[in-house]
């Protein structure tokens, strides 16, 4: 190839690739864009990249989302914002396809697009666009047209802005349903741009045509915007047009639309105001409860504790008490258990007399309903009831001090054994007498701790719930039997009491990843050690709901990211609050690791190591720049060496109780996310143009995870197998493309950039139940 051909090459190797029959070679290639733009430089990227972007009609819909998401953020690469503009005529087209995601993603560019364009550059360009979007003659043009307006809007001159709303009011009354949809759920957007002097007459008329529309679909998404006008008006205004809006809606002919303003109550409530909201929307919302459909009950019992706290006690008593009474025993078990998780919040607006009157009856019912979620909603949601000095007495924030209310011989006959698991505190005629015993009474926490969830969250949840009571229970009963005026009751307790335990317990749980982690200690043949010391109990049963929590995080995983995260930051505070209690002088400690500072912290470090690969995964499906994955995953390597250097100190006595595939596990995971942040880094340095680097970091990074793994797994070495493999894919093609066009040299191993963790998940602190 001479030196004059040079410069062809890119655009030449993406014309090629975009027109083969390999949908991934399709896609490498637009996802490459930005590299190839900055080897046209930004003269030839504006006159012949994105001409032949806009020519190009690949009709793979994963191809042209790739290419619309690309496009949104390619304003460095045509010369700034000064030729933002040439970005416009691909977009159009990708605006007008039939795949909705594409369309969606097309529009979500021009908007970040346009936001950044110069206002001369809208009126010249921008608001011709919108305009003609808004008169395509496909439907698709129009659909899309709606959510471009609040971007072209506030620069156009004022004849132009007169000619715009009358636009919008034209999609409002479009012959297609789905374009009129579009513009309901734009609405609230464009009106956040349009001057006070138009909101009461062309909006309100806009929006007038909206809920009168005879498509539920698009009255139902006219609802969202009773909520976002309302905050735009003035509140007389709102109460003139919004409020009979509302209360129209609550009696729609369409339970989909009932069912969305029970679900947007509270915010059509704050748009409104709490003086109408009590005058007015009282009786919108005692239909919605009694709605009969089932869909709109759940919608309504979910909002009664925020619709309550708008209310005075009496109102609350009057009117949402009753619907309440007759929800907790509502045919539908998706109603009671809906009602279960907020009933609570009620307490602090009915007040000490009415929440022992009347909502206590109605708790106690639903901690005995059939249904398992019912129960665990309404004891889950205990720690949630707001601390209101007048009834922190009477219903606070957890079991206890419900307890101290009533006494602790009426909480044991009425709460604790609806909450603590089996057959903990027994009665005779006689006298109370409180009995703990592992054969009995703590059976059903005991199988939570032995079972595995085998993926299914339902059960993680329970036992967590389970032992979560548990812990109540221990807590209240530790403080009320240490109290002087409570010794006799103390020792009687105490005489029979016999807590029996065995260290190195099964708890077999699979990570997000595929890995087994079968038990943290060597399999012990000691027997059962017994005890009469209730914190020790604590303590262990905390061990134990740290893991579950733990387990909990794994089975979120491949689910939900964000809440994954999170369980493993809990699971991490109950650690580190396990690990600060390991000085202790129990001569029966040696017996159980669990309880010592090195175990307990290395595991909190673990948990958080596994909390970051999961952001890590996270910022990845997110889009994030390679090189903050490439920090994050390093991160996780450096939070494993911690945890590593923890359980092989020299004060951890206890380090030949861990089991081989334990710690196999531990140091295997750190030299995993090396390698995947070597990965990252790389691709970084090559977007940047740096290839001989970005090879270089492959190679180092492919010869020190040989060098630094011994898998003894074979589900390690499969996962290894994988992650080597893709590096090596990354490798040759950066190689390939060094030899053939960049030319670029390999640095030695002394010059490549060192790799940088950044640890970004820090622990959720332990709240003691007090």
């Amino acid at each position: 190839m001479s030196m004059t051909d040079e410069p062809l090459y890119p655009i030449a190797v993406l014309i090629d690739e975009l027109k083969n029959d390999d949908i991934q070679l399709r896609l490498n290639s637009i996802r490459r864009l930005s590299t190839i733009a900055r080897a046209l430089g930004e003269e030839r990227t504006r006159k012949e990249l994105i001409p032949f972007l806009s020519e190009n009609n690949d009709d793979d819909d994963e191809v042209l989302l790739a290419m619309a998401e690309e496009l949104g953020v390619f304003i460095p690469y045509v010369g700034g914002v000064e030729h933002a503009h040439v970005l416009l005529p691909p977009l159009e087209t990708l605006s007008t396809v039939e795949e909705t995601c594409v369309r969606e993603k097309a529009v979500e560019s021009l908007c970040r697009v346009g936001s950044q364009m110069k206002e001369s550059d809208l009126v010249e360009h921008f608001i011709p666009l919108v305009k003609r979007l808004a008169a395509g003659e496909w439907f698709t043009a129009r659909v899309s047209a709606c959510g471009v307006f609040h971007i072209a809007y506030p620069s156009a001159p004022d004849a132009v802005k007169t000619e715009l709303r009358s636009i919008y009011t034209q999609l409002c009354q479009d012959d297609m349903p789905m374009v009129r949809r579009a513009a309901a759920t734009n609405l609230g957007k464009f009106a956040a741009t349009i001057e006070s002097a138009h909101l009461k007459t062309d909006v309100m008329s806009m929006f007038d045509d909206l809920t009168q529309d005879d498509q539920d679909s698009v009255r139902l998404l006219a609802v969202e915007g009773c909520a976002a006008l309302g905050k735009l008006l003035e509140p007389q205004d709102c109460v003139a047009h919004i409020l009979p809006v509302i209360v129209n809606f609550s009696q729609d002919k369409s339970w989909r639309v009932r069912y969305m303003v029970a679900n947007q109550l509270y915010e059509l409530c704050e748009a409104v105001g709490p003086e109408p909201t009590r005058t007015e929307l009282v009786p919108a919302y005692v239909r919605l409860l009694r709605d009969n459909e089932a869909e709109v009950r759940i919608a309504a019992a979910g909002k009664v504790t925020k619709f309550c706290r708008i209310l005075n006690p009496e109102l609350a008593i009057q009117h949402i008490l009753p619907c309440v009474k007759e929800l907790s025993t509502d045919s539908s078990q998706h109603v009671r258990s809906a009602l279960a998780s907020v009933i609570m919040g009620m307490a602090p607006v009915l007040g000490k007399d009415a929440t022992i009157e009347h909502l206590l009856p109605i708790f106690l019912s639903l901690l005995k309903d059939e249904f398992p979620d019912v129960r665990l909603n309404i004891i889950s949601k205990l720690d949630q009831v707001n601390q209101v000095h007048s009834i922190r007495e009477a219903a606070a924030n957890n079991v206890k001090r419900l307890a101290e209310e009533f006494g602790p011989e009426w909480a044991m006959q009425h709460i604790v054994p609806q909450i603590v698991l089996g057959n903990v505190i027994k009665f005779t005629e006689k006298e109370t007498k409180t009995e703990l015993n592992i054969s009995l009474s703590r059976k059903q926490v005991e199988d939570s701790i032995g079972r595995s969830s085998h993926g299914v969250e339902a059960i993680v949840r329970e036992d967590l719930v389970r032992i979560k009571a548990y812990l109540l229970f221990l807590r209240y009963m530790i403080d009320h039997m240490n109290k002087p005026c409570n010794q006799e009751i103390s020792n009687r307790f105490t005489k029979n009491l016999m807590i029996r335990w065995s260290s190195g317990l099964n708890l077999d749980c699979k990570s997000s990843n595929g890995l087994s982690l079968a038990s943290i200690f060597q399999p012990k043949s000691t027997p059962f050690f017994q005890s009469k010391d209730m914190l020790f109990e604590l303590h262990m049963i905390l061990f134990i709901y740290a893991l579950k929590l733990r387990e909990k995080a794994m089975v979120l995983a491949s689910k939900d990211m964000v809440e994954s995260t999170k369980a493993y930051r809990e699971a991490a505070g109950v650690f580190d609050s396990v690990c600060k209690i390991g000085h202790t002088d129990w001569s029966y400690i040696e017996k159980f690791p669990e309880l010592t500072s090195p175990v307990c912290s290395s595991l909190k470090l673990l948990c958080l190591a596994e909390g970051q690969a999961v952001t890590a995964s996270k910022a990845k499906e997110k889009g994030t720049s390679a090189s903050l994955v490439a920090k994050l995953h390093y991160g996780v390597t450096q939070f494993v060496a911690e945890a590593n250097a923890s359980l092989l100190s020299k004060t951890n006595t206890q380090v030949k109780q861990l089991s081989s595939r334990f710690l196999d596990y531990v140091s295997t995971l750190g030299a995993l996310h090396e390698l995947k942040s070597g990965k990252h880094l790389a691709e970084s340095l090559e977007s940047e143009g740096e290839l001989g680097e970005a090879i270089g970091v492959l190679r180092r990074s492919l010869a020190r995870a040989k060098l630094t793994t011994q898998c003894r797994s074979d589900t390690w070495k499969s996962i290894f197998k994988k992650e080597r493999e893709q590096v090596i894919t990354m490798m040759n093609k950066y190689e390939s493309l060094n030899e053939s066009m960049m030319l670029q040299r390999i640095p030695l191993e002394a010059d490549l950039p060192t790799l940088q963790g950044d640890k970004i998940v820090k622990l959720i602190p332990y709240i003691d139940t007090k």
